[in-house]
């Protein structure tokens, strides 16, 4: 199952059903999906520790922000809209925008085409293999999330961090600002 995280729904449910759909059968047992998950994580919601603090900090040093997310669109408003962060993200990039998703490069080259960076300059946050994979496809910096998997779970990283509170040393690491 740890497979499955981070790519297209379609993906996952023919992995986890071993079963072929069509494009419509597809789309109505994803949507049955996401809506069981923003139902069952709406009372639950909150930001990872940390992300408010170094988003305004980032916000301070004028660095672009971009979201590059293999969740649909009503998911991704569904999180932005709760924790109140659309106007942190300068580009956001759904799964809805690319045609494959993690892990391939697809959706970290579209963010960072629309930030304006080439992906070298570019540093993204993941929480899933496929997500890790795509993000150094692209030739993007990486850090790990050890929010929902473990480290010796997840694949190859430039580093691993457990929340957002460690910003100070990434800032270090990654020479930021």
């Amino acid at each position: 199952m740890l497979e499955q995280f981070g790519r297209k729904n379609r993906e996952i449910l023919e992995a986890i059903s071993g079963k072929s759909y069509t494009e419509e059968e597809a789309e109505a047992l994803a949507a049955e999906k996401e809506e069981l998950y923003r139902n069952l994580y709406r009372p639950h919601i909150k930001p990872v520790e940390g992300l408010n603090e170094i988003l305004n900090e980032l916000k301070k040093k004028k660095i672009k922000v971009a979201l590059a997310t293999s969740a649909p669109p009503p998911n991704v408003d569904f999180v932005l809209e709760a924790l109140n962060l659309r106007s942190d993200f300068e580009c956001i990039v759904d799964a809805s925008m690319v045609d494959k998703g993690k892990p391939h490069p697809d959706i970290f080259l579209k963010a960072a085409a629309c930030a304006g960076e080439s992906p070298e300059n570019c540093l993204v946050f993941e929480d899933a293999n496929a997500g890790l994979q795509a993000a150094r496809e692209a030739g993007c910096n990486v850090v790990a999330m050890l929010t929902t998997h473990s480290r010796n779970e997840l694949g190859e990283a430039d580093i691993y961090i457990h929340n957002f509170t460690e910003w100070p040393r990434l800032f270090e690491v990654f020479q930021i600002g």
